[in-house]
């Protein structure tokens, strides 16, 4: 339980709410237009706030003194931590992220719900793409090379490429199970003034979970770490390798003294355990497998 994590002292957002928009098959024509003019003004995707019949996540949107932010909550401790403890490691590889404020929402004759709140990160100047929008499906680790297919230029390729090799690593590190192609984003200012780069990331609940610690998927790639032809190719990129030191020198404990100092709440021990065997895991994949380089000593 979320509130296992709670202390008289944590900051909490308050939502306030009367009732909560409902999806039903007569209201597709109203809710296909209310997200249409949602995302004009938000700049959020469309496809992320509604596609009939099923995809609906316009109840999860609250506008809040001129502000728009985003709600979520499954109720568990587990899944509640991921989140803030994603925030942080994202902000760890230097990769713009969502920020979240531990929030409560009141809905009118309902039991008080605890859950996360993030201020939408969109904006209606930039545009925002999928993976699925490009049909970049199945490339591997070694193909990224695609991506130049989805920019204007070369300069534009290096700066998406750059961010694209911090967040493999990144999410491997952290055994992202769910960055299917509506969870994570690809943005370019509306007038081409900035080349297209990754938006910031969002949804870390489905982390720290992999049963098959060396395998990271996303909607575009399978990478597995035991791969033979690895340890050349990540050793002879520095972005590469600069990003995987970061995994050997991150230091877990500090990251969850920063999610409980930043929100005031308070890490279960036996949660706290969990998510360093986790750390070491992957740190224990990066040397057995030799994927960063060993410096010589200076004589």
């Amino acid at each position: 339980m979320i509130e296992n994590c709670i202390t008289e002292n944590t900051k909490i957002f308050t939502i306030n709410v009367d009732c909560l928009p409902e999806l039903s098959e007569d209201k597709y024509d109203y809710y296909d237009k209310l997200a249409h003019e949602m995302s004009l003004e938000m700049g959020v995707p469309k496809e992320l706030l509604f596609v009939a019949p099923h995809f609906f996540f316009i109840d999860h949107w609250h506008k809040i003194d001129g502000k728009w932010y985003f709600y979520k909550s499954n109720g568990y401790d587990f899944y509640f931590i991921n989140e803030l403890l994603g925030e942080v490691i994202s902000e760890y590889f230097e990769l713009d992220t969502v920020h979240y404020k531990v929030a409560q929402l009141k809905v009118a004759g309902e039991k008080i719900e605890y859950g996360l709140i993030s201020e939408n990160f969109c904006s209606p100047d930039f545009v925002y793409t999928r993976s699925w929008d490009y049909n970049l499906d199945s490339v591997d680790i070694f193909g990224l090379d695609k991506l130049m297919e989805i920019c204007n230029n070369s300069e534009e390729f290096k700066s998406l490429l750059s961010d694209m090799k911090k967040f493999i690593i990144r999410d491997f590190y952290t055994s992202q199970l769910d960055r299917s192609g509506n969870n994570f984003l690809f943005k370019q200012k509306k007038d081409k003034s900035e080349g297209k780069r990754l938006a910031p990331l969002y949804d870390y609940e489905n982390s720290f979970e992999s049963i098959s610690p060396e395998i990271y998927r996303n909607q575009i790639l399978y990478l597995n770490m035991k791969d033979p032809e690895l340890p050349k190719f990540f050793k002879d990129d520095y972005e590469y390798q600069e990003s995987l030191c970061k995994i050997r020198d991150a230091h877990m404990d500090e990251f969850m003294k920063i999610v409980e100092e930043r929100h005031n709440i308070l890490i279960p021990r036996d949660m706290k355990e969990y998510y360093r065997k986790r750390d070491e895991e992957k740190k224990d994949i990066i040397k057995t497998n030799r994927l960063v380089k060993v410096l010589k000593p200076q004589k």
